[in-house]
């Protein structure tokens, strides 16, 4: 079977070239499974809601203009019509043709006795036994239209003359009372218990006795409510239409009767199972034709009463002929023949005309004998029922939307949903393979497998929905709305694609943006100090980085999804290239005051700064992990790794090309164009600026005689530099600015923990589809109209003991029932499998109650017995073998007679219960199939035996079981969420009382996660912000720098929960990861300042001017670019990824900037960490040392080893420096490195 799964995947893939060898691979591993016999029965396999289809294929029916009522006439004739034609469906594959009666979900048909008709009667009932199907048309006999069977079944008029109660001609559902013909044809054959089920499934007329949606139409059976009698109706029409003028006479169209031609598919299989070949013959020679289904009157049958030698032998011919002769009608007499005939020729046409002349009734009929439309409020109030009524019920939330009541009954609606059931892979492959009526002879049984099946079934669903997303009523506005768990999936996958297009342009427009920040003119081309090539190529490093880190995610097995394919690239890229920015400003600083080891001074400058933001990038994305969600999970490992691939690259590879790039500068050569040279703008300089704030750096610029001035940039007013040197640096050095700014940040706190206080749970599954796909307006108008969800009660473990919990069993079930959200039919919940059981069981009771009054059993061994020539019934033979089953033993010595499997308290007989279980699982089996228990370990197979009397084989003790709910009310996620806190606590409770229990259904699925949501982000929140200061505090070797970074980090987390609460944005999962990213991306912004005003020396003042100069135009492209990054995601499919990705992820750099460039600034002026180091003269510029050459000069000329020289070298008073009371590890390693080197000044 492992081989099933790999084809599935080839295939879905696109990979059909690997599909002959696959095929040969499961011919060699799966041979060709058995016939499924009654002996080894397999439970079903029941449709599973998931939420987005699964075996649920839906189609909802909107208005098709404002304000129309769905409860007409012409919206449930539309539905209706809508049904036959989803029936009619068709897809062809492996040489067949397949409908949906093909995969849909049927039970399987009654037991019977082993008699001469049972194999006749199984083979009939399985080719009649409808779908199940959830519909609104249920309520009235039109729900039978679409049932079929398709093709009819068409008896012939020997059988229809044998079985009175069959209608002439074609057999449907519009048209079978099976109620009727298993009664007759139970006084004629043994057909074992299945009366007996009948009664209890409520199956009665099925749909004969329900109103008709237009009591004018054709079909409409006499016995339904409001049949409306067209030949007494054209009696009348024919008296007012002949009194008119001949110019004002209607004329009708005159129907030509059809003569049927004789069948010979399922009649003539019947017949030669029931008549003997003579009678065939005769049969053959005095066929007659029948008339049309619609218009034909029964025949009168021939020679009903006499008995034909080749009859099969019956085990009481008495019976047999008694039966016969009950069979005969009545001559009708040459006038009332006329009229039926007439009726028959223009009676179709009457009502045509009457349909399209509804004014004009009145004219020849009276008030009373107008046709009698229902009120289909008052018939649809509280829902509708199946073919079997008392099983198949089907609630008005699940059917109706948009309800509006008057006096508790419907006046009218905005909606209607029909739900088609559709049986798994197995269930399929094992109903065609074991088919005996043969409706697929095309088929190759043989090489038949369960992945045909499978492939079969989702075949079918993407027909379905592609010919209702094409649907005629459709064009102009959409009304019906269709979801299979394939147009999830399918659309899912389509839009999980990587969008190159978008991708594209998002990285040109970085390239672009890149470019433009690095350029430098001179002349008529780029100048030599320009850095457009290293931008270029650290834009193409990014993105090959995040090629590399997609591939090594493929690598260990993270999947795709929407949010890793449509967000990720861009998220990576914008974080990435502010790394890169950070690099090339400085580089263009190094370049003019250092003219050796550049790369390293570079590094030395820059290196720790992107340590420092990156390491706490990866860790906030690995704090999303806390959340337990699948596909968060694989978003947040997926950017983590792209985050690592991009500082590996950033770190290692970047350097060695912007080392090139330094070769290309001191040559010369402009930027771009190689073979041409220029002039720099400016030498190199030879003093040290003050911005240069490591130790080591200035250690590198060895040999300066005199100090010159600083390096600065031809900056104008209009660029950065400008506007940084000319407005923002003397504006922040303001107090009254600063008070603006901490006022301003004040009141954005109080806002923004409003707003997370009135921000609520939840996410519009429409969200997370592309707005203009049919499942996105699907699941807008399933949440607008209906708040129906199934849930199951599942009992499952080793120690549950279901014989003696029964009582405990039921008081779980009335717990769960007393919940507002769960639905109850007349003030009770739906029927489960151990109240069918306990029905059933109860049903046997009293018939062997009273066979045993009749004396029809032998007490002692439970065998039958003939009083008058009648035996026990079927059910109380069964109840017998029953009653004598407990556990492994057969006993029936003082228990016949004295021993109920069912006691006045309702408690089924743990004694025998899993005898009962086994039992009724063979027996009722389409009960079982009904009841959606979904037993593990399946029971035993058994069929009732007359002449062997032993025990009825017990089932193993249940390890699973469910019983299933209807839930109504769940309007959105607050009240889903209070939904589950409640039938959580119940399920709790009586899993403490030792019943292992938990709710299950698609409201669980979805939800659940809600009710830990605010602790899983918190926990995420207080992790990543553990581990950002822990990070901070070992590189930067000081807590209170890392501390007031994650002051800024807190407030920044605040203000933007605070935005998305104000902006509607909902608390889910995916905010949750936003806010939980925003403690790594806000150390973005903060990180690089605070490290600059940390190593700056000097005033206050003079130390935020020289941490802004060196970090205010990095941070703010690298703010750019990132927004650039995320710019792409509003061309996002996905509304989900606009709403909680692009609008999100832009406040958060907008918010990174103003707190990261304007009120970490005015915190580090008032509360700032004191410098490295701070020189002793006061100065804001630190000497450089003395080259080592003159230093081990000295040293030698000391003499008396190190520690004399040591000695003496205090003595010299050269720039004295009062080293602060901690030493940075940034400044050790400087100072070992600088003694390492040897430079000469110049």
């Amino acid at each position: 079977m492992e081989y099933l799964g790999r084809v599935k995947h080839e295939r879905e893939s696109g990979h059909l070239h690997h599909m002959h060898k696959i095929k040969r691979d499961i011919e060699k591993a799966v041979k060709a499974p058995p016939a499924v016999k009654a002996e080894v029965r397999r439970g079903p396999e029941l449709p599973k809601e998931n939420g987005l289809g699964g075996g649920f294929q839906v189609v909802i029916q909107t208005p098709s203009y404002d304000g129309e009522n769905v409860l007409s006439k012409e919206a449930l004739q539309k539905h209706t019509k809508l049904m036959q034609e989803i029936a009619s469906y068709e897809v062809h594959m492996f040489n067949e043709t397949w409908t949906l009666a093909d995969i849909c979900f049927k039970p399987p048909g009654p037991s019977f006795n082993s008699g001469p008709l049972a194999g006749i009667m199984s083979k009939l009932l399985d080719k009649i036994i409808p779908c199940i199907w959830i519909t609104p048309v249920d309520c009235y006999w039109d729900g039978a239209k679409a049932l079929g069977p398709n093709p009819p079944l068409n008896l012939g008029p020997e059988v229809a003359s044998f079985i009175s109660s069959l209608p002439p001609g074609n057999v449907t559902w519009k048209n079978l009372n099976p109620t009727s013909v298993i009664k007759e044809v139970g006084q004629l054959f043994d057909l074992g218990p299945i009366g007996n089920f009948f009664e209890r499934a409520g199956i009665d007329g099925a749909y004969l006795d329900r109103p008709c949606i237009d009591p004018l139409e054709e079909e409409c059976p006499k016995s339904a409510p409001n049949y409306f009698d067209r030949c007494a109706a054209l009696t009348k029409f024919n008296e007012w239409n002949l009194a008119k003028s001949m110019s004002e006479q209607v004329t009708l169209e005159r129907k030509i009767i059809k003569k049927e031609e004789e069948t010979k598919d399922i009649a003539e299989s019947i017949l030669s199972d029931i008549f003997g070949k003579k009678r065939r013959k005769r049969q053959a020679e005095a066929s007659e034709d029948s008339e049309d289904v619609t218009t034909t009157t029964t025949k009168k049958p021939a020679s009903g009463s006499k008995k034909d030698d080749d009859y099969y032998a019956y085990e009481d011919d008495a019976d047999y002929i008694n039966g016969l002769g009950n069979t005969t009608t009545p001559k009708k007499d040459a006038e009332k023949e006329a009229k039926n005939t007439l009726c028959l020729e223009y009676g179709s046409s009457l009502l045509k005309w009457m349909q399209e002349n509804p004014t004009r009734l009145g004219e020849f009929l009276t008030k009373e004998e107008m046709p009698k439309y229902p009120n289909y409020g008052d018939v649809m109030t509280g829902g509708c029922k199946g073919f079997g009524k008392k099983i198949m019920e089907w609630p008005e939330d699940l059917i109706i939307g948009g309800i509006e009541r008057e006096n508790g009954k419907l006046v009218s609606a905005e909606a209607l949903q029909s739900v088609f059931l559709v049986s798994g892979p197995y269930d399929v492959f094992a109903r065609i393979k074991n088919d005996k009526t043969d409706s697929h002879p095309g088929l190759n049984r043989h090489g038949f497998q369960p992945w045909m099946a499978g492939e079969i079934i989702t075949t079918w669903q993407r027909n379905f929905t592609k010919k209702l997303y094409r649907h005629e009523l459709n064009q102009e506005r959409r009304v019906f709305h269709p979801l299979a768990s394939t147009s999830i999936a399918d659309m899912l996958e389509e839009f999980s694609q990587f969008n190159y297009i978008i991708i594209v342009i998002g990285y040109i427009l970085m390239v672009i943006y890149a470019a433009f920040t690095q350029g430098r003119f001179q002349g008529w081309w780029l100048a030599v100090q320009s850095n457009v090539a290293l931008a270029i190529a650290g834009v193409m490093l990014v993105t090959f980085s995040s090629i590399c880190g997609l591939g090594f995610a493929t690598h260990l097995g993270i999947n795709f999804n929407a949010a890793t394919t449509q967000v990720v690239p861009f998220l990576s890229l914008g974080l990435g290239i502010d790394d890169m920015f950070l690099l090339l400003h400085n580089y263009d600083e190094i370049i003019n005051i250092c003219h050796k080891n550049e790369i390293g001074v570079l590094l030395k400058e820059t290196g720790m700064s992107v340590m420092l933001t990156s390491i706490n990038n990866i860790l906030a994305f690995i704090s999303g992990y806390v959340l337990p969600i699948p596909a968060l999970r694989s978003f947040c490992s997926q950017t983590a790794i792209l985050l690592a691939f991009n500082l590996i690259f950033l770190m290692f590879i970047f350097p060695a090309m912007i080392g090139i790039d330094l070769r290309r500068q001191r040559k010369g050569k402009r930027d771009l164009a190689y073979c041409s040279r220029g002039t720099p703008q400016m030498p190199a300089s030879q003093s040290v600026p003050s911005n240069v704030s490591n130790m080591s750096s200035r250690a590198e610029l060895a040999g300066y005689d005199k100090q010159a001035a600083e390096f600065k940039r031809h900056e104008p007013w209009y660029t950065v530099g400008g506007f940084l040197n000319n407005i923002y640096i003397p504006a922040l050095k303001n107090n009254l600015c600063k008070a603006v700014i901490l006022i301003g940040t004040a009141t954005a706190v109080v806002f923004g923990l409003y707003g997370m206080y009135t921000s609520t749970l939840g996410l519009e599954l429409a969200d997370v589809l592309p707005e203009h796909t049919p499942p996105a307006a699907f699941l807008r108008a399933r949440e607008k109209y209906f708040s129906f969800y199934p849930m199951f009660a599942v009992l499952k473990g080793n120690d549950i003991d279901i014989p003696n919990q029964q009582q405990l069993i039921e008081e779980y079930r009335q717990q769960l029932g007393a919940s507002k959200f769960m639905i109850k039919a007349e003030g009770k919940l739906q029927p489960y499998w151990m109240s069918m059981l306990r029905v059933w069981l109860q049903s046997l009771d009293k018939a062997l109650e009273k066979d045993l009054a009749a004396g029809k059993f032998d007490l002692t061994n439970g065998n039958p017995i003939k009083v008058n020539g009648e035996k026990p019934t079927p059910e109380s033979m069964i109840a017998a073998r029953l009653v004598c089953s407990f556990g492994t033993n057969y006993d029936c010595s003082g228990r016949l007679g004295k021993i109920k499997m069912v006691d006045q308290n309702d408690v089924i007989n743990p004694e025998g219960f899993y005898n009962y279980l086994t039992g009724w699982f063979n027996v009722d089996n389409m009960m079982y199939y009904v009841s959606q228990a979904s037993f593990y370990p399946t029971p035993p197979g058994w069929e009732y035996n007359e002449k062997t009397a032993k025990v009825v084989p017990a089932a193993e003790p249940l390890l699973y079981s469910q019983m299933p709910f209807y839930q109504n009310d769940l309007v959105d996620t607050p009240a889903i969420v209070k939904m589950i806190e409640e039938i959580r606590a119940i399920c709790e409770e009586y899993t403490e009382r030792s019943l292992p229990n938990y709710p299950s259904g698609i409201a669980f699925t979805f939800w659940e996660q809600y009710l830990s949501l605010r602790f899983n982000l918190f926990m995420a929140i207080l992790i990543i912000a553990a581990a950002v200061f822990t990070v901070i505090s070992i590189l930067m070797f000081n807590p209170w720098a890392a501390t007031l970074i994650m002051c800024i980090v807190v407030i920044t987390t605040i203000e933007l929960g605070g935005f998305m609460g104000l902006m509607g944005i909902k608390m889910n999962p995916i905010s949750a990861v936003t806010l939980i990213c925003a403690v790594g991306i806000g150390v973005e912004f903060t990180a690089h300042v605070e490290l600059a005003f940390l190593t700056s020396l000097g005033t206050i003042d003079q130390r935020l001017e020289s941490c802004l100069q060196h970090m205010f135009v990095p941070v703010y492209h690298g703010a750019i670019s990132t927004f650039l990054g995320v710019v792409m995601l509003v061309f996002s499919e996905f509304d989900f990824v606009v709403k909680y990705f692009f609008y999100t992820m832009t406040v958060l750099v907008a918010l990174g900037v103003f707190n990261g460039l304007c009120v970490l600034p005015v915190i580090l002026t008032l509360v700032g960490p004191e410098p490295e180091l701070i020189p002793s003269s006061g100065d804001s510029v630190l000497p450089p040392p003395p080259p080592l050459r003159q230093q081990n000069a000295e040293k030698d000329g000391y003499g008396g080893g190190v520690e004399g020289g040591m000695r003496k070298r205090k003595e010299k008073k050269q720039a004295e420096v009062e080293m602060s009371a901690r030493d940075s590890p940034s400044t050790s390693s400087a100072s070992h490195s600088s003694d390492d080197e040897t430079t000469t000044p110049k």
